[in-house]
């Protein structure tokens, strides 16, 4: 059984899974462009959304890696 969402950092290995979905290889880089943009803007906080959800991809990749 699931655990209860409680926190949207509770949704951040999904959200980033459907990135990669979407993106495929190139997911990182479209997070990465994203949260340049946002920071841009000096919307700190969709930077900050936006790179944590490409370190999950990071960590998921080294987890792969690792096994």
């Amino acid at each position: 059984m699931r655990r209860p969402i409680r926190e949207i950092h509770d949704l951040t290995s999904e959200v980033a899974g459907h990135y990669r979905e979407k993106y495929g290889d190139r997911a990182r880089v479209v997070l990465e462009d994203a949260a340049r943009i946002c920071a841009e803007n000096e919307d700190w906080r969709g930077r900050n959304r936006l790179l944590r959800l490409r370190d999950e991809l990071l960590f998921d990749d080294m987890h792969y890696f690792t096994e």
